[in-house]
């Protein structure tokens, strides 16, 4: 499974001291424990990203085992651009949420803000024929963590070993 971390629940996930973690807890464990990994791309997110600079070694050490997959830089923030002209609406602050999606093809997203599903998964951001993304919101959506979501161009997808899991699983305090 390929997910997108909106960056408003970084905590969420990779805390385990955060008041929500229990929640999004079985997205860390489908990625340290299962086939899951992390997609990011585009100038927005990695800005977002440096905002929340401690967990900036989670991602790094993410990385370098093969559990996160970085989009182009350049398309994502071309296609972003795109959307941006498409929505004008001050409420929508997630156009770089669909310009993962459309670049990545990655069709999870996980976040806490609920406010920008009907923007993200409005089918007017996306090409024909092109299917939407789902929300991962709280331990209710766990269900969709599964390969079924994962595009073909995203895997093979595999797991880590036990050695490098217990090495991350330090990091995550």
């Amino acid at each position: 499974m390929a997910v997108i971390i909106d960056t408003n629940c970084l905590a969420d996930v990779f805390s385990k001291s955060a008041s929500n973690h229990f929640e999004f807890q079985p997205v860390l464990k489908w990625v340290l424990e299962g086939k899951g990994f992390i997609v990011y791309g585009g100038t927005k997110y990695k800005n977002e990203l440096k905002k929340a600079s401690k967990y900036l070694t989670i991602f790094r050490e993410l990385k370098s085992v093969g559990k996160v997959f970085e989009g182009n830089l350049k398309t994502i923030d071309e296609i972003q651009k795109e959307i941006e002209a498409k929505e004008n609406d001050s409420d929508f602050d997630d156009p770089h949420l669909p310009a993962i999606v459309i670049d990545t093809k990655c069709r999870i997203i996980c976040s806490n803000d609920t406010r920008s599903i009907k923007y993200v998964t409005n089918s007017k951001f996306y090409p024909k024929h092109f299917r939407t993304p789902v929300y991962y919101t709280s331990s209710k959506n766990k269900d969709i963590l599964c390969d079924e979501y994962v595009d073909d161009s995203l895997k093979p997808l595999s797991k880590i070993t036990k050695d490098q899991r217990e090495a991350l699983k330090r990091l995550i305090k």
